[in-house]
């Protein structure tokens, strides 16, 4: 085979290896992103999920605080006590208080955990994004590096 054939075969071979590599470098930054795509969604649910349970955690623990109250009240009434005054009005009350305060620290426990996994869900976003941009980024300066190497390979050729 003569010298030249065999140069534009070579040529043809890098130029053929820098379009393979290039699209490898792309295939490789799309499936990064679905990649954290699917964690964002993860994480999206895992949100609803801590909201859910916030909530289910705050009506239970509202329906265990009637059920005490009504406990206190009915305590009292057998005893004979009048609930309307004095101090068994104040114990029901700080009673209903405490309770509420309880069931806020219940909701707000939910949402702040719902929060970070939103946050996580947009941080896992924002990295796919970034992958994808790369990886097309590489495919790009593969391909250009790989034509500019057969391009100065032809050229000495000449």
């Amino acid at each position: 085979m003569d010298p030249v054939t065999l140069g534009l075969i070579s040529i043809g071979v890098g130029a053929l290896g820098s379009g393979m590599s290039a699209f490898g470098q792309y295939q490789s930054g799309q499936a990064q992103k679905g990649a954290y795509d699917y964690n964002a969604r993860i994480a999206e649910q895992e949100a609803g999920v801590a909201r859910a349970g916030a909530a289910r955690e705050e009506e239970i623990h509202r329906t265990k605080l009637k059920r005490l109250m009504g406990t206190q009240k009915a305590l009292y009434g057998a005893a004979g006590v009048d609930i309307a005054s004095g101090s068994p009005l104040l114990t029901l009350m700080s009673t209903a208080e405490e309770g509420e305060r309880e069931a806020e620290y219940i909701r707000y426990g939910g949402e702040v955990s719902a929060t970070e996994k939103l946050n996580e869900a947009r941080l896992a976003r924002y990295y796919g994004k970034q992958a994808k941009t790369a990886g097309t980024i590489g495919a790009g300066s593969t391909f250009l590096t790989g034509l500019g190497s057969a391009g100065l390979s032809y050229a000495k050729m000449k």
